[in-house]
């Protein structure tokens, strides 16, 4: 063999040795606390919850529903006949992370809520968000007021509220069932094909899981995608079935933070995922629970110390309502 083409050879065997020496070096979750299955219903009624609810007729959490393991003064979960919450950590790529397995009775329950009106920049704590709503769990949103992302496309509770879309953005909406839509790339027409069935549409990124199959690669240049940092994602792994997944980043103690393909290696090994999104991260990823079982806090990355003001909340609500003849819910109007 000639010494070029001996040359060449060495090089290519060289690259196949380096991507799987990277493909070996892939970490995967830690094994997963289980999805806890709804509580039978025996009093009561699971109801609807309107789109455009007033937060003053929320139902409670109920006291009697957060789980605790033994010795424990903060709750680990909750379950109600019309939603369940169990929350698990790990630890990968030198990093913490801490997730929420969800399930819930109907689409309804899982809603947003913004601090402002879009075209405003006023910011509130998530946890006040998350009190003011009565979230049975919360996490931050896509930011849907900021100035470094005016494209896309942006509906809150069925309210179209912009439809901007110029083919950067991966898109995620979720519709009237519940069920998660990932519109890659998205242009306004996309966006158009699915609009009467949406329900929400935020535009961040990118996506993670597509359709049961990770997604590597540099998609989006505003999320860092090769910088290690705290990241949030929202993701289904069934029918009103959902995880909710953060990871710490180099501003905690004992973390490193993750690239978006460590956050997609993550993310992908966690059990069922089908769909999964990245939404903002750094400071303001936020996870909000009530932690002694009274008050709404944030429970992640609490070693920062930092509570950054939010623009909008996703949150998942109860349904149960025990109402001896009325619901509190006020209906559509």
């Amino acid at each position: 063999m000639k010494k070029g083409s001996l040359l060449i050879w060495m090089l290519v065997l060289a690259v196949f040795a380096g991507a799987a020496g990277a493909a070996s070096a892939r970490q995967t979750a830690q094994p997963a606390v289980p999805l806890l299955e709804l509580p039978a219903l025996e009093e009561g009624r699971i109801i609807e919850i309107p789109l455009n609810r007033d937060p003053k007729t929320a139902l409670d959490p109920r006291e009697e529903c957060y789980l605790y393991e033994e010795g424990a003064k903060d709750p680990t979960g909750y379950a109600d006949p019309s939603i369940t919450v169990n929350f698990g950590t790990g630890r990968i790529y030198e990093t913490n992370y801490q997730y929420a397995r969800i399930r819930i009775a109907n689409a309804s329950q899982l809603r947003t809520f913004m601090a402002s009106a879009p075209g405003s920049k006023n910011t509130t704590p998530g946890h006040d968000l998350a009190k003011r709503v009565k979230a049975v769990v919360a996490i931050n949103g896509d930011y849907c007021g900021g100035d470094d992302i005016t494209k896309g496309s942006l509906m809150r509770q069925g309210q179209m509220l912009r439809l901007k879309c110029d083919a950067k953005f991966d898109l995620l909406v979720i519709d009237k069932a519940g069920d998660f839509h990932i519109l890659e790339n998205a242009r306004n027409a996309d966006v158009e094909a699915i609009q009467d069935q949406a329900v929400n549409i935020f535009t961040f990124g990118p996506a993670l899981v597509v359709n049961g199959q990770p997604k590597y690669g540099v998609r989006s240049n505003h999320i860092g995608s090769h910088k290690a940092a705290q990241r949030m994602a929202l993701c289904q792994t069934g029918p009103l079935e959902y995880l909710i997944i953060t990871c710490e980043g180099p501003e905690n103690e004992g973390s490193v933070g993750l690239t978006i393909d460590q956050f997609v290696d993550l993310v992908s090994s966690m059990p069922d995922v089908q769909q999964a999104y990245n939404l903002d991260g750094g400071s303001s990823a936020t996870v909000v629970f009530r932690r002694d079982g009274k008050n709404w806090r944030k429970v992640n990355a609490l070693s920062s110390g930092k509570v950054r003001p939010l623009k909008d909340i996703i949150y998942f609500s109860t349904a149960w309502d025990t109402a001896p003849e009325f619901s509190s819910i006020l209906p559509d109007e």
